[in-house]
């Protein structure tokens, strides 16, 4: 893979990967991370290295393969057959998602340790 990853289908993805992290736009995302160059590098201006696309991958809960490749087979929710998975991959469903891997002495540890961050 060259060093640089410029094109539109990556951009194309890269779109439908934050508007189904729950990101309404390019400027939302730029925003909350704090990254200036995104809205370009969702846009297909310029190129996008491999370092942004890891963590552009890592931010929206994709799989890098299938951002860089659209393989589907690596498509983490995002093919038309399994769209619905990808609902897990929201903040407060990941979150609700790995809470429910915990053992119930982790959860009863991060209840208590929850409860003691609302008494300061």
């Amino acid at each position: 893979m060259s060093p640089q990853i410029a094109n539109t289908v990556v951009a194309e993805r890269l779109q439908q990967a934050r508007e189904r992290a729950g990101y309404d736009s390019a400027d939302q995302v730029a925003a909350a991370f704090g990254w200036p160059d995104y809205a370009a590098d969702e846009n297909g201006e310029g190129a996008l290295s491999p370092v942004r696309a890891r963590l552009y991958a890592h931010a929206f809960h994709v799989d890098l393969e299938w951002l860089l490749s659209g393989d589907e087979k690596t498509a983490s929710g995002l093919d038309s057959a399994s769209d619905a998975a990808f609902v897990s991959a929201t903040p407060a469903n990941e979150l609700a998602d790995r809470i429910d891997r915990l053992t119930a002495a982790q959860q009863a540890a991060l209840l208590e340790f929850l409860r003691a961050l609302q008494e300061d």
